[in-house]
């Protein structure tokens, strides 16, 4: 239709152009020099279905089927219905759980409810607030991972220092969560350190399931960070087809690209980073953040030096004293019991009494002493904390019972 009208104003044009060109004489124009009547009658009608043209090409074709118009509004509306529907199911439950918290504060499948609810309705607070109430109550890896999804979201996307503590504790707790492994190498992407958080996603991505949610965010981050390091898609594709191998040939061919250009861009950052802490000392997140760009660059002096750096700021803090023991006491080397060392599980056990690490290695030292009671007394502590099966807790019972024997 609207074609057809602009077809109609267009061939009105041209007769009244043809009328005015016999009338007035336009082939006497001196500016055009143009003799024939005919020639201008041409010439304006070819400029007229030229701009007609280009009309119809900007507006695009108007011949729309209704019927395919008018099903995606109904489903539009369809869904927008569906959505109120959810949201105020939400609101009335997440009101519902909220008398449920007053009346029985401590109730965590009332506390974890109330969470999801709330983080569903982008209620960013009060999700916190009941993530915290509950790691009050029952302190878990997972927790403290949730904790950190939700301060990163109201953060707008950014890992504020509380979140990267939360971060580190749910790593230290379980290396192979994935919502504390996404915001760690998102983390790491934030201070530039575009090489580790691609090695972070891709472990990733290794046990990511198609159904899981962040899937789509993940291989979003994992082409960012590639384009940053010089990989592009085309390399990237070929390997989404398929579950990551991190140890696969290929992905480590993919990892070694640009590996000088690599270096030297993270030797800057980390010299950058350490510049800038000589200014400010006490800044905790910026050595926690030099102390992992060493672990990176495999500087073990300086990543111990910048990690007891963070502990002197933050004396009270367990998980940065267990992470400096297992720096001091690494699985590779036969362990040195040094005063330092001896000391860190001290203090680590008066903050927590029931913390495995420095159970474990409180015990090795003392066996290794031949303490035999003190070794008894931490293992046997730290027994009840393993799983029935667990390989560390079948190698503590051979040794408990060479004790005995």
């Amino acid at each position: 239709m609207l074609f057809a009208i602009i077809f109609v104003i267009s061939f009105l044009l041209v007769l009244y152009i043809y009328n005015n060109i016999n009338q007035k004489k336009y082939s006497q124009n001196q500016r055009l020099k143009l003799k024939s009547p005919k020639l201008s009658l041409g010439i304006s009608s070819l400029f007229i279905i030229c701009i007609s043209s280009i009309i119809y090409y900007k507006i695009g074709s108007p011949f729309i089927d209704m019927n395919k118009l008018n099903s995606s509004k109904l489903k539009l509306i369809e869904s927008k219905n569906q959505k109120d529907v959810v949201f105020n199911q939400d609101l009335k439950k997440l009101n519902e759980l909220l008398l449920k918290s007053k009346v029985d504060p401590s109730n965590l499948n009332v506390l974890l409810n109330l969470a999801s609810t709330a983080s569903r309705l982008n209620k960013n607070d009060l999700e916190i607030s009941s993530l915290n109430k509950i790691l009050s109550i029952k302190n878990t890896p997972k927790l403290k991972s949730l904790l950190a999804q939700a301060i990163v979201r109201k953060a707008d996307g950014q890992v504020t220092s509380k979140a990267q503590k939360l971060i580190n504790e749910a790593l230290i707790g379980n290396p192979l969560d994935p919502g504390a492994n996404f915001l760690y190498g998102l983390a790491e992407s934030q201070i530039g350190n575009e090489e580790e958080a691609l090695k972070i996603w891709f472990k990733l991505y290794k046990i990511t399931k198609d159904s899981d949610t962040w899937k789509d965010d993940l291989e979003t981050n994992i082409r960012s960070a590639a384009k940053n390091l010089g990989i592009s898609n085309k390399v990237l594709q070929d390997k989404f087809k398929t579950s990551l191998d991190f140890k696969n040939s290929i992905t480590q061919n993919i990892l070694n690209l640009n590996e000088e250009t690599q270096k030297i861009k993270i030797n800057q950052m980390v010299d950058q980073l350490a510049k800038r802490l000589t200014k400010s000392e006490k800044d905790l997140n910026g050595w926690i953040k030099l102390y992992r760009s060493y672990k990176v660059l495999n500087d073990k002096e300086k990543a111990i030096n910048a990690i007891k750096v963070a502990v002197e700021i933050s004396p009270d803090e367990v998980s940065l004293k267990q992470m400096l023991l297992k720096e001091l006491l690494p699985t590779s080397v036969k362990p040195n019991f040094t005063s330092e060392v001896k000391n860190l599980i001290n203090e680590i056990l008066i903050y927590d009494s029931n913390n495995i690490d420095a159970l474990f290695f409180q015990g090795l030292n003392a066996f290794t002493e031949g303490n035999k009671k003190i070794a008894a007394k931490s293992w046997g502590k730290l027994l009840s904390q393993l799983p029935k099966d667990s390989p560390m807790k079948l190698e503590l019972l051979k040794k408990l019972k060479s004790i005995k024997d």
